[in-house]
């Protein structure tokens, strides 16, 4: 069943998607390999293959997401999935993938399928001087910041986008950077990467881009208190419904560390772009920035850094610190996006937030993915449940994203809280699609609070309330949705799952509507 369905997802899908897909199945097949090699010479290999499969019944009584042509629906979703992770030998990494089969009772919504995925991971083709790292995301993500918005239904092995709205589309990415590592005569060690980009939208090219680039750097060998290095990196991204933009730099700094707590470091060099005019029309000029990091303790760590730039300054301030059963995070990021916005780096879903917070728990990022995943399956949160927004687009960006978030742990209780907000402002003219086509300047924020509760060893409940709102230029109508969610999870035997569930939302804007859902998810791990 499960090959059937991968099979009819990816005739659906352009040959690069396919070709995505392709490639972390041989990655899996590869780490399982791997896994069965060390087995067989009597070790652990460290590696773990767990497929799963979900079945949801959700009842709507608003599908088309109408004020005035309400239709109630019965949704079927059918998802068999699988985790991996590889935490040992010459693959490591950490896969999630679901094919989510979506049928409708009672109304004229055509069957869809949708693919969720998550994957990182590492090769290490020649020991200690050649490997390929990839990422790999496939999800769902609103056209527009001003149409139609609706809440997923968030299950707990990610959230499932089963309501009909036409603003919503998925959007797959693949990042793949293989580098080639040594040293240069005892005295500096080099680095030299590539990097390669897919990033492909179902049933729209806006959002659609191909980018490569090349980055350098040399840095001396065994520093001292005071090292130096310089780099050298050019980029080049091509979107399908914009023209292409490139830039270049080379610049040289230096590195000061007077103790373990504190490190400083200064640049300066020179740097090309296009991104106030495109068309291979560059700007040249300085560039030069300074940085810092304090780390009080293992569990405390503030980095702060600016750099000049032509086209506009940018700056990144993150500030983290972790306790026995709480984490804040404190984020405030300036710089270029060359395509579709979002939060870029830090915090964006619940699952990061639990990531961070168990870092000292698990110092292993491979292992520290499979125990926040179990933590979320237990207490019934969504790993995928956003904490920040993003929009469709192609074309050079400023993108402010700025992000306060806390989680806290207890005996039977978790609650997280988010606040967010970014600032998106178009570069040049007209060099955007997308809304940015029409808005210089769009401003979306959203408010997260979650709570669960354990009920007994085997069962949770959890509450979540959000609200997400958009403001663009004057004259243009803004968007706000609000959602309220309450799940029940229990655990029906050593691998199977149960969710109920219920919401409600309300979305305000230039269709209005309100929504209500009631749900159920079984979930047989094997």
């Amino acid at each position: 069943m499960v090959t059937a369905m991968a099979m009819a997802a990816m005739t659906r899908l352009s040959p690069e998607s396919r070709h995505l897909l392709l490639a972390l199945a041989i990655f899996a097949v590869a780490a399982h390999a791997q896994q069965d090699s060390a087995t067989g010479a009597g070790q652990s290999g460290g590696s773990s293959i767990r497929p799963r499969i979900g079945v949801s019944l959700t009842w709507t009584d608003n599908l088309k997401l109408s004020e005035t042509e309400k239709d109630a629906a019965l949704i079927t979703t059918v998802s068999p999935g699988l985790s991996m992770v590889s935490n040992s030998g010459s693959v490591r990494g950490s896969l999630d993938y679901s094919l989510n089969g979506i049928a409708y009772l009672k109304s004229s919504q055509g069957s869809q399928l949708q693919n969720s995925l998550t994957a990182n991971g590492q090769a290490e083709i020649i020991p200690g001087t050649f490997y390929v790292d990839a990422q790999a995301n496939i999800g769902q993500q609103s056209q527009s910041a001003f149409g139609l918005q609706a809440t997923p239904t968030l299950g707990s092995q990610g959230a499932v986008a089963t309501l009909g709205n036409p603003n919503q589309h998925e959007s797959g990415t693949l990042n793949a950077s293989p580098s080639l590592r040594g040293q240069l005569g005892g005295f500096a060690s080099f680095d030299l990467r590539g990097n390669f980009s897919i990033t492909e939208v179902r049933g729209s090219s806006l959002g659609d881009s191909r980018g490569t680039g090349a980055t350098l750097r040399v840095a001396q060998l065994a520093p001292g208190a005071l090292g130096w290095y310089a780099t050298a990196s050019t980029q080049r991204v091509r979107p399908d419904a914009a023209p292409s933009n490139s830039s270049s730099s080379m610049i040289a700094g230096l590195n000061y560390r007077p103790d373990p707590d504190w490190s400083f470091s200064g640049n300066a060099g020179r740097e090309r772009n296009d991104y106030l005019s495109g068309g291979g029309n560059s700007q040249q000029g300085f560039t030069g920035g300074v940085s810092a990091q304090w780390t009080p303790t293992p569990r405390t760590r503030v980095n702060a850094d600016w750099q000049r730039h032509q086209y506009g300054n940018s700056h990144g301030l993150t500030l983290e610190h972790r306790m026995a059963h709480a984490v804040v995070s404190l984020s405030d990021m300036r710089n270029v996006m060359l395509g579709n916005t979002g939060a870029t780096g830090g915090v964006r879903t619940v699952y990061d937030l639990y990531f961070l917070m168990y870092a000292s728990v698990e110092p292993d990022p491979i292992k520290r993915d499979a125990l926040v995943r179990a933590l979320l399956l237990s207490q019934g949160l969504s790993p995928d449940a956003p904490l920040s927004l993003g929009f469709l687009s192609s074309g050079p960006s400023e993108l402010r994203n700025q992000m306060l978030s806390f989680a806290l742990q207890g005996v039977r209780t978790n609650l997280t809280a988010t606040v967010a907000r970014a600032v998106t402002t178009r570069l040049g003219d007209n060099l955007n699609q997308g809304d940015l086509a029409t808005n210089a300047r769009i401003e979306q924020r959203s408010y997260t609070l979650s709570g669960s509760y354990q009920l007994t060893p085997v069962s949770s409940l959890s509450l979540t309330g959000s609200r997400q709102q958009s403001i663009g230029d004057p004259g243009t109508p803004g968007a706000q949705i609000t959602s309220l969610a309450l799940n029940w999870t229990g655990r029906l035997g050593a691998r199977i799952s149960l969710q109920l569930g219920s919401r409600h939302s309300r979305f305000e804007g230039v269709t209005s509507y309100a929504e209500n859902a009631v749900y159920a998810n079984l979930t047989q791990q094997f």
